[in-house]
């Protein structure tokens, strides 16, 4: 049974290389099927605090984690995402009400 609230599906999303981009609350996070070679899939989800998108945010505040490419990964990547959002609630929540000191804590404005 699907315990999703949301994510989409493998089949109808990730088979057709689409890439989930979103944000909560001062959070955001993707998750993307990946390839590792020799046919062997992977479902990967990162998170990482506003205000900037995954291309300009800087590595090291990125957590990502791999899951198995199917729908009970997919289950676990959404449940890997919440407890990100819940452990690290007052990261979040700074990111979101200060963006631009957040941004200088990264490095990417002076």
């Amino acid at each position: 049974m699907n315990k999703r609230q949301s994510f989409y599906d493998v089949s109808s999303f990730y088979n057709k290389k689409a890439v989930l981009k979103c944000s909560f609350k001062g959070m955001r996070y993707q998750v993307e099927g990946i390839s590792k070679g020799d046919d062997v899939k992977v479902l990967q989800a990162d998170v990482w605090p506003e205000p900037f998108c995954y291309e300009k945010t800087p590595l090291e505040f990125h957590t990502t984690k791999e899951f198995e490419y199917s729908e009970n990964g997919l289950d676990e990547v959404y449940e890997w995402i919440c407890s990100q959002y819940e452990s690290r609630k007052e990261e979040w929540d700074f990111a979101l009400k200060n963006p631009l000191d957040k941004a200088r804590q990264m490095g990417l404005i002076g």
